[in-house]
């Protein structure tokens, strides 16, 4: 994917004991096979393309109310497209852990211990107040019903990383053949 960004160089620019390479055209070929929503989300995720972010952001949203979640007095279908704006943007560009830099571990004297502010994984997920405010509810609404949504989600991003994955390495592999 970072073959389809400004000024990236090629795989022919990479030490190869074999005599094929993969051109920036094979990789935009691959993803040919990828539905709208997965083919933007990865431009721009991967190739750092942000020309149909308007276009990303209404599918994020469209996706998010096919989830058909149901709604409660004083909710509305706004806070389902809030919701869906910040798992798109989680998924774009994750937290990075500030304590270990993204790392997951953290050198302390001479030993290597895992960060326990993000638990080890680099990541730090977002806070149950922060989403809580952003959706104007209370801190128990959030914990009980829209953190599950919130992580519904994101789950679907994750789904669409390995569907990326997947076709690029099935469409590179029929490149060789």
């Amino acid at each position: 994917m970072a073959m389809l960004t400004c000024g990236a160089p090629g795989f022919t620019a990479i030490r190869s004991t074999s005599g094929d390479s993969i051109t920036a055209t094979d990789v935009a070929a691959c993803l040919t096979r990828l539905d709208r929503f997965t083919y933007l989300y990865s431009l721009e995720k991967f190739s750092l393309d942000g020309s149909s972010s308007k276009e990303l952001e209404v599918l994020a949203i469209l996706e998010g109310f096919k989830q058909g979640f149901k709604l409660r007095e004083g909710e509305t279908q706004l806070m389902i497209a809030i919701l869906s704006l910040h798992a798109l943007r989680i998924s774009l560009t994750p937290n990075k852990c500030k304590r270990c830099k993204g790392v997951g571990e953290m050198k302390l004297d001479n030993k290597v211990m895992r960060c326990e502010a993000c638990v080890g994984e680099g990541t730090r997920t977002v806070s149950e107040r922060n989403l809580a405010k952003m959706l104007g509810i209370t801190r128990f609404q959030m914990r009980k019903v829209w953190k599950r949504r919130f992580n519904l989600l994101v789950s679907k991003y994750s789904e669409r990383d390995e569907m990326i994955n997947a076709a690029i390495g099935i469409g590179l592999r029929d490149h060789k053949a």
